[in-house]
């Protein structure tokens, strides 16, 4: 599957106006427009969870943009299951040398998965297991 992978920086920089990688993120989605992507259900939590104290207005926002991404025909979400989150988990043990989260492990895990190598992310730990990171 030609795809890349969603991470929680690629669809918070996208729909806040106000961070600093915002344009980027735009720049981004434009210049992948016609690709596949994939997530999971921790990521959209994680992007839930970043607007939910920032009122009705980001929480409504927030709430919009995960059931749009979890209807488009461009994104394949994969719910979270109990083999998935214990798959993370060994990851997140394996690698206690690192600062990954549970989160990011169970997106590597899924990357590893599916021959995913690229990431909409900023975040290094990505590069440090050994995708490409697109954040540019």
């Amino acid at each position: 599957m030609d795809a890349v992978f969603v991470d929680s920086w690629y669809f918070i920089a996208h729909l806040h106006k106000f961070d600093p990688d915002h344009w980027t993120a735009l720049q981004l989605g434009r210049t992948f427009q016609t690709t596949n992507f994939v997530t999971h259900d921790g990521v959209l939590t994680e992007v839930l969870s970043f607007f939910s104290g920032r009122g009705s207005y980001w929480r409504n926002v927030a709430s919009s943009l995960v059931r749009e991404a979890m209807a488009a025909k461009q994104y394949k979400v994969i719910p979270l299951s109990r083999e998935l989150f214990e798959e993370g988990l060994t990851l997140y043990e394996r690698r206690s040398d690192k600062e990954y989260s549970l989160v990011d492990c169970i997106s590597m895990h899924l990357m590893k998965r599916h021959d995913i190598t690229r990431v909409l992310t900023n975040d290094h730990h990505f590069r440090q297991e050994g995708f490409t990171v697109v954040s540019e």
